[in-house]
Parts: structure tokens; C-alpha cells; sequence
């Protein structure tokens, strides 16, 4: 995705494309082969919890992922909400949610007064806009977004086939990294509490983390990647972007012929499934990868017409890197679509940020980043742990060693070393903490890497107990040798 971008009012309207090879939530979005549930639905609540459930990250729960679509989201969000209400959780997004309705307030007013106002010398500037974002537009290369589907729930059930065809999902009760597509069905998806997911599905298996073993089965993935574009982007352990324009001139194959051939190739040697998305961009790519999950693959042809009947009727949530907040912005302006962001553009204009426009207009035309190459310059490295709720010192401590010795690992296998520590806090209530500390050496080693966080948590032990979850990350790298 494209840089992280804040507009006036201080809302993330670009998430990072460009991210780590390691994150452990997955975010698989489509699926045609679902089934209802059979949960008995819940009493309903009032109007203001409704609007909470269908607004917030409760709401989120029951989104739009692969596998979800055929679930009746309103009954899983009251299941949700019965399981959550009174939760530290629940309360945290009800405090957010009536922050986010007052500026959203605020945002209409400004809008309808800019509806009233003759905007016709602001039109012809932000024409000039769309003109300078329509030259950017690149048809020259082949682009294709691989996605491993339910990665981490599939490898468990190559290796256990008990587990096949029965709703399961990896993680702990504290929260889930994935689910398959089983448990989908039940409106069980990644990202959501272990004891939520067992609410809607009391027969749910919950599988542990193994994370030394997903990333074994990653380095073989990548290494098919390699076969294709040696220069491919890692964007986590399950998904990469690979640039086959120059493969292609040196067979005689079609792209989709290509694209199933590494398909194949992954199956063949992990025994698992890729949904794949090809096009001009990273961003058309990555949109088109969630067409026919799973175990599917969508190619947009390289031209404008193509494209735009693509995109304009395309919904806004569907863009990587407008997220729920962002969506219900749009939605209040009444801008569901990416032809109607291109249809509002001056008020687009008008309402947010220079840098959020560019990417909003950019984003509804189509157009994107065609860079694909591996990067060499990484800033940092993180390893991330979430666990039932720590309230000693000494449990913390035993965590943080454990993060210590992952992270001194993965440092090794790439030769890097950093100056500075910094350790993200999740507390029980929800809130986010972050906190570093730089040293004048650079550092490698677990011990070192567990003394210096061993500071940090000192420091600020009174603030952070109990917790929920964190994360230590490494940064400031240079190469070792």
C-alpha cells in the first residue's frame, strides 16, 4: 500500500503496503463457498449499541472477508456485541466511536456548506489535479500479488488432517490470527478474540501458533517466487508482489498461464492453496487477488478502458488502505464508490488533506505503484507475542525474554544489528503504549536486546500493568558483514 497519510482531521486514510515479511493476522476478504450459521439469535439491544456494533471494530468482526459474505452479519455483530458488552474492549471502542461521530459532525457541517458555495474555479484546479495523476498512469509491466489462503490454518491442516473439514482457527482465546473456511462460516475471522469466535462457534478448534514452522514453510513459497522475479517484495510470511514483465519476454506464455504455473508450483511443494491478482500496479494486483479466493486468480488487462470499468463501481473498502474509519467518512459524504470519488472530487479537495486527496484520486483511477523489488535498507524487525492478561513483573519479564531470544534469531539469519529498542504495550483495556530507548553500540544478541527492554518495562511498569499483549522491535539496522 502507499505511505501512511493523516488528513487535517487526523484520520489514517493510506495504510503501509510496503510492510514487514512478518505480520500475524492475515486478511483474506473472499470466499463464494459459505454456509448459514445456526447459532440462536440474541435478544436486540437499543439504538446507540446497534450503531456501535455496526459502526465500530465490533462491527468490523463481520466483515467483508473471504468465506463471511453469506453470513447474516447482524445476527453475528448481536452475538458479538452479547459477547463483548461491559468488556474493556467494548467500552474502549464506545469511547471511540463518540469521539469519531463528533468530528464526523463536524466534517458534514463543512460539507454542507461547501454544497451551497460555487466551486467552479476550485473545479478547474482540481481537473489540473486528476490531469497531472492521469499522467502517472503506467501500462507497461505485468504485476501480480500472490496470496497464501488461511496460510496458517491450512498448514495446520496439511499437517493434522483431522482437522479438515471442521471449523477451526490459530491462536489462543486472547485472539485469533486466522480461521479457516469452515469456521468462517460461523462469522469466525481473523483478528477477533478467541472466546468471541467460541460464541459463535461453540464447536470452534483453536489451533496454537507455531510461528518457526510457518515461516519454514514461507522460505519455500518465496523460493518459487524467486524462480519468476528474483527481486519480488515480501509484503508478510503469506503474500508477496512479483514483477514477471521481464520473465515474460523470455517465454512464450500468457500471464494467467504464468500465474497459474506458480499457483501450481506452491501446491505442488507446500500442498497448499494461492489466490493470486494480476495487473499494471500493486494496488490493481492486490485488489484483484481477492476476486476468487480461494485457490483462484483474477487478471485486469493493461488498458485505461478496462481498468476504469473496474474501479468506478468499485466499493471504496475494497482500496488497500481505506480502512473502517475512512469508509464511514466517505460514506457520510455519500461517496460508496470510486466513481464517486472521482464524481465528488472537488469536495474531496476541499475536506481533506493534499497528500489524502493525491491518494484518494490516484487510488479511484487506478493507478499505482509498479516497483516490486526486495529491500535491502529495512528499517526494523519485530517480533509480536499476544497472551492472557500479565499482572507480575516476573511473568512480563519471562515474555520478554522469550521475544528476546525470537528476535536475536531472526537478526542473526539476516546479519543486521540495531541501536534502538522499542517496545509496544497493549493494555487489557485496549490502550496502545509505546516506548524506546537508543544505545550508543550496536546490539544483536538476546541478552542485550532483553536488558535494554528490560529497562524500558522497569520504567514504566506502573502504567502498564496488567497487560495484555507487546511487541519488541529492533531498529536502526545496518548490515553485520
Amino acid at each position: 500500500m502507499e505511505s501512511d497519510i493523516l488528513d487535517s482531521h487526523g484520520f489514517l486514510i493510506g495504510e503501509e503496503l510496503e510492510g514487514d515479511d512478518f505480520h500475524y493476522v492475515e486478511e483474506d476478504q473472499k470466499n463464494e463457498n459459505i454456509g448459514p450459521s445456526s447459532i440462536p439469535y440474541p435478544s436486540s439491544t437499543g439504538s446507540k449499541n446497534n450503531d456501535l456494533i455496526r459502526n465500530s471494530r465490533i462491527g468490523e468482526l463481520a466483515s467483508n472477508k473471504a468465506g463471511l459474505q453469506g453470513i447474516d452479519k447482524e445476527k453475528v455483530k448481536q452475538i458479538i456485541y452479547e459477547a463483548s458488552k461491559n468488556s474493556a474492549f467494548y467500552l474502549n471502542e464506545e469511547k471511540k466511536d463518540e469521539a469519531l461521530s463528533i468530528k464526523l459532525k463536524q466534517m458534514m457541517k463543512k460539507y454542507e456548506s461547501l454544497k451551497k458555495q460555487n466551486l467552479s474555479t476550485i473545479n478547474s484546479k482540481v481537473d489540473n489535479l486528476v490531469q497531472v495523476a492521469e499522467r502517472e498512469r503506467d501500462l507497461s509491466h505485468i504485476i501480480v500479488h500472490i496470496d497464501m489462503d488461511a496460510f496458517y490454518a491450512s498448514i495446520e491442516e496439511r499437517d493434522n488432517p483431522s482437522l479438515r473439514n471442521k471449523p477451526m482457527a490459530v491462536g489462543d482465546n486472547s485472539m485469533l490470527t486466522t480461521s479457516n473456511y469452515e469456521a468462517r462460516n460461523y462469522g469466525v475471522r481473523s483478528a477477533m478474540p478467541g472466546f468471541i469466535a467460541k460464541k459463535l462457534c461453540p464447536e470452534l478448534i483453536i489451533v496454537p501458533c507455531n510461528f518457526d514452522k510457518y515461516r519454514a514453510v514461507s522460505k519455500q513459497i518465496r523460493e518459487i517466487f524467486s524462480r519468476y522475479d528474483p527481486d519480488y517484495t515480501p509484503m508478510s510470511l503469506d503474500e508477496a508482489y512479483l514483477d514477471i514483465t521481464k520473465y515474460l519476454d523470455t517465454i512464450d506464455e500468457s500471464p494467467d498461464n504464468v500465474v497459474e504455473q506458480i499457483r501450481r508450483e506452491i501446491h505442488e511443494e507446500t500442498k497448499l492453496t494461492a489466490s493470486a491478482g494480476i495487473a499494471a500496479n500493486k494496488l490493481l494486483a492486490k485488489i484483484c487477488s481477492d476476486l476468487n479466493k480461494p485457490n483462484g486468480q483474477y487478471r485486469l488487462q493493461n488498458n485505461v478502458d478496462d481498468i476504469m470499468n473496474f474501479i468506478r463501481p468499485l466499493s471504496v473498502r475494497k482500496i488497500p488502505g481505506i480502512g473502517r474509519v475512512t469508509e464511514r467518512i466517505l460514506n457520510e459524504m455519500d461517496i460508496k464508490t470510486c466513481g464517486a470519488i472521482l464524481d465528488n472530487r472537488v469536495y474531496i479537495h476541499q475536506m481533506f488533506s493534499s497528500s489524502s486527496f493525491n491518494f484518494f484520486i490516484r487510488a479511484a483511477l487506478g493507478i499505482g505503484s509498479n516497483i516490486v523489488k526486495t529491500d535491502h535498507k529495512r528499517k526494523s524487525k519485530s517480533i509480536s507475542r499476544t497472551f492472557s492478561s500479565l499482572s507480575k513483573p516476573d511473568d512480563l519479564y519471562e515474555k520478554l525474554r522469550e521475544l528476546a531470544d525470537h528476535l536475536a534469531a531472526d537478526l542473526l539469519k539476516e546479519r543486521l544489528q540495531g541501536k534502538t529498542i522499542a517496545i509496544t504495550f497493549k493494555l487489557v483495556n485496549f490502550k496502545m503504549i509505546t516506548r524506546e530507548r537508543s544505545v550508543k553500540k550496536y546490539i544483536h544478541t538476546a541478552d542485550d536486546i532483553y536488558n535494554i527492554g528490560k529497562q524500558v518495562i522497569f520504567i514504566n511498569i506502573n502504567r502498564i500493568i496488567p497487560l495484555q499483549t507487546f511487541e519488541s522491535t529492533l531498529i536502526t539496522f545496518i548490515n553485520r558483514f
